[in-house]
């Protein structure tokens, strides 16, 4: 997974060590700027999500052209959140910052999760009506 700053990527577990280094090194504000930027960024990815989940509550067919490459994509993306949040456990002890970004990807997941159960209900719903047509 990466992080967008500043026009550029940069690798969620090198954002983690730079903060870090951040935090023990730089003023303050530095460091709650860079926190707040990727906190923001992960929350805009959940609400987006959040909002694509419950469109696909009503749809009567399957949004994506292949359905297996959506399941492998989602589900990579579930396993690199999970790898960022044990990376972040490690730490979130060290500030409260460091904390609510904790928050902030278990929300993630949540809703990557709840994405791919909600297109798993649409794929039942309309393999249901074919079989019953």
């Amino acid at each position: 997974m990466t992080v967008r700053m500043n026009n550029n990527f940069i690798n969620y577990s090198d954002f983690l060590s730079i903060s870090l280094e951040t935090l023990e090194t730089a003023p303050r504000k530095l460091f709650e700027k860079m926190i707040q930027m990727i906190n923001s960024t992960l929350h805009q990815q959940v609400v987006e999500l959040e909002k694509q989940a419950l469109q696909i509550d009503v749809m009567t067919v399957i949004p994506v052209h292949d359905l297996e490459e959506y399941y492998d994509v989602t589900l990579d993306a579930i396993e690199d959140v999970k790898l960022f949040k044990k990376s972040i456990s490690q730490i979130e002890k060290k500030d409260i910052l460091f904390s609510k970004l904790n928050n902030t990807v278990n929300s993630l997941h949540e809703a990557y999760v709840n994405h791919m159960d909600r297109m798993g209900q649409l794929e039942i719903r309309i393999l249901s009506k074919e079989k019953s047509a």
